[in-house]
């Protein structure tokens, strides 16, 4: 039976056929977008290229002879001494590997033989691991010691050694911070801590808490205050896409420390030592009081005379400075001098 007109050309022997069809016409829009490599990877293939040419043109130089190898390092920055223990390194590492890779296929066999009856360090160790074998244990109990191990001490330095102890204030890092008991509980300072992050907040807190032990601070907290929540509900687009919406939240936690019947001088030096020490992402605010004594309301309008120290509260330092400025061997030692010293009221 006769094969259908229509699957005459599937039945039939194969045969090339050129198919051309006539050119559509395309057009298609570009648009600049933005290049997905970081100006770090620019800046670093700028980088290798001037170095590849630098040593293009350190090798020009020196197989014509135009500048010596010396001088062209030290344009460089280099150290001739140090370049040529490197390059003579790397040319031993390099004889090195030759001589140990194999020159035929019988070689390369042997090679592949001994590598597999002499397992790596690495391996040996996972080996002993699945087994249960203790390397460290075994090896103490044989007296098997490392190359790096240093000899041991004798034993009257040993003993010495032992009987040193840790100073208190290095043990009292590892302990919970010191405290002075206040006498009267008066609040002279409030200092409040503020962060994202809880851990730097923590560390902090510690620090300042031990920074006032040792000044002499009765310190309290630090305490826990409630966090500070924030949200914004920001749309991505306009329009008919308002409710396409984003929501932003930031928390903020606090902390309190509060200082007690503390000098104002001391504080403020505290205050001072946690600013320069201060830790990256916590925030710093300080309430400060300052107490005078009745003393001081009782002299209100009261005229005080130029060069009158003693009512000052650094009073007793200043009539000291001037003494020593009105004595006999500064004004010797300042004979020399235009500029006159005076102390400032």
């Amino acid at each position: 039976m006769a094969a259908p007109r229509c699957m005459r050309s599937f039945l039939g022997p194969v045969k090339r056929a050129k198919i051309t069809h006539a050119p559509r016409p395309y057009t298609q829009t570009f648009s600049r977008t933005k290049s997905s490599r970081t100006d770090e990877e620019n800046e670093r293939e700028l980088r290798d290229d001037r170095d590849g040419k630098l040593m293009e043109q350190l090798k020009l130089d020196l197989e014509s002879g135009d500048m010596p190898l010396d001088q062209r390092l030290q344009d460089m920055g280099l150290d001739p001494a140090e370049y040529r223990r490197l390059n003579s390194s790397l040319q031993a590492a390099n004889e090195r590997m030759e001589e140990w890779e194999p020159k035929t296929r019988e070689e390369a066999q042997e090679r592949w033989k001994e590598l597999q009856n002499s397992p790596d360090h690495l391996g040996l160790l996972r080996i002993y691991k699945r087994s249960g074998v203790e390397i460290i244990k075994l090896a103490k109990e044989r007296g098997i010691t490392l190359p790096t191990d240093k000899d041991p001490l004798d034993e009257k330095t040993q003993a010495a050694l032992d009987a040193l102890r840790t100073p208190i204030n290095v043990r009292a890092i590892h302990l919970r911070p010191l405290r002075r008991t206040p006498e009267h509980g008066v609040p002279v300072c409030d200092l409040q801590l503020r962060t994202y992050s809880i851990r730097n907040l923590l560390l902090f807190a510690d620090f300042a808490v031990r920074a006032a032990y040792y000044m002499g601070l009765c310190a309290r907290g630090p305490i826990p205050l409630p966090r500070i929540t924030e949200r914004w509900t920001v749309p991505r687009a306009n329009f008919i896409f308002k409710k396409s919406q984003e929501n932003f939240e930031r928390v903020t936690m606090r902390r309190l420390i509060q200082i007690q019947d503390g000098h104002p001088d001391v504080v403020k030096a505290w205050l001072a030592f946690l600013q320069k020490h201060q830790y990256h992402g916590v925030g710093m605010k300080a309430n400060i009081w300052e107490y005078e004594s009745l003393e001081d309301a009782m002299r209100t309008g009261v005229e005080v005379k130029e060069g009158d120290y003693g009512r000052r509260r650094e009073g007793a330092v200043m009539q000291k400075v001037e003494e020593i400025l009105q004595g006999k061997g500064f004004k010797e030692a300042m004979k020399g001098f235009k500029s006159e010293v005076e102390l400032r009221p």
